[in-house]
């Protein structure tokens, strides 16, 4: 049961964003905030989320940046400088989500 599981938890199109960050499954539960579940999904209030169901007209964050993202605003948006955490290089991207979400 758990190897099907598996298998179309790798072969699905929806939740590559989770996959990346949790690529096997579980039985045992993910015990995060709601914070982290919408920061690591990219739900919410993020103008790319809000762009790519249509309930924005651009992804653009408020501050002019073209990338309305999750890591964005944890790193980089001038609105929400008192939350920055270091932005990790690209390549380094999927360990550093991978690291946040486990600790």
């Amino acid at each position: 049961m758990v190897e099907d599981w598996q298998s179309d938890w790798e072969d699905e199109d929806a939740g590559r964003s989770t996959f990346n960050i949790l690529p096997g499954v579980s039985t045992q539960p993910c015990y995060w905030k709601r914070e982290e579940i919408l920061f690591f999904t990219g739900h919410g209030q993020f103008s790319s989320y809000l762009k790519r169901f249509n309930l924005a007209s651009t992804a653009n964050c408020p501050c002019g940046n073209t990338n309305g993202t999750p890591l964005h605003y944890a790193t980089e948006c001038i609105l929400t400088t008192s939350f920055h955490m270091t932005k990790p290089a690209q390549q380094q991207e999927l360990i550093w989500f991978r690291n946040v979400a486990s600790s």
